[in-house]
């Protein structure tokens, strides 16, 4: 699914750089990477305790501005992705994906400006797969890697510096049936990046 997104992605990013290179063109593209904290029930062990604090995530969308609305507003797809570790079941890589739609919004038409974001779709929870050693050194797979999808929610909130951006975006969690299982997973990001416009904002 991610494969086809980001064909997607690329195609339209290049019928928007060969449309604007006669007329600019409201539109933006963006992407972010930084930490990300796992969140809910899958990331806790036996004892309640939270069984990983670290993860990687990282964002992509791309924005269609309104010029209703001075600009300011965006709409337009976003791609989020978080890796997890965890060791609730030994050391494993999770993966918490949102694919959907996203509403941007930048308070002020300046070069530094505050902005609010929400982004609405399909989530996307994938877990490794668990095996365990012997005494005599082979693997036996304990559990198979198994993927969920769920509604996915993630507002988010952040700073524009220019074309920088720094960022807080909080997957709610949502639940996920593996294993016979239902269990909430969530992410929260920390991330950095940056915005390229094609038109003049400011």
């Amino acid at each position: 699914m991610m494969r086809n997104f980001l064909k997607v992605a690329i195609t339209v990013c290049g019928l928007i750089a060969f449309t604007s290179a006669n007329a600019q063109v409201p539109i933006s593209f963006a992407g972010q990477i930084g930490y990300a904290s796992p969140q809910g029930s899958w990331f806790k062990g036996e004892d309640g305790e939270k069984s990983s604090k670290f993860g990687i995530g990282i964002d992509f969308d791309i924005l269609y501005h309104l010029e209703q609305f001075e600009n300011k507003l965006g709409v337009g797809v976003t791609y989020n992705s978080s890796f997890l570790f965890s060791t609730a079941d030994g050391i494993g890589l999770y993966g918490l994906g949102l694919y959907g739609v996203k509403g941007h919004y930048r308070f002020f038409n300046s070069t530094c400006s505050p902005y609010g974001a929400l982004s609405l779709g399909l989530g996307h929870f994938a877990t490794p797969e668990i095996t365990m050693t012997d005494w005599d050194g082979n693997e036996t797979v304990v559990a198979k890697s198994e993927n969920a999808f769920s509604f996915g929610i993630r507002p988010e909130i952040g700073v524009e510096l220019g074309g920088f951006i720094i960022s807080a975006g909080f997957i709610i969690p949502m639940k996920y049936s593996l294993y016979d299982v239902k269990n909430s997973a969530g992410a929260l990001q920390i991330n950095i990046g940056y915005r390229y416009c094609l038109f003049d904002r400011n």
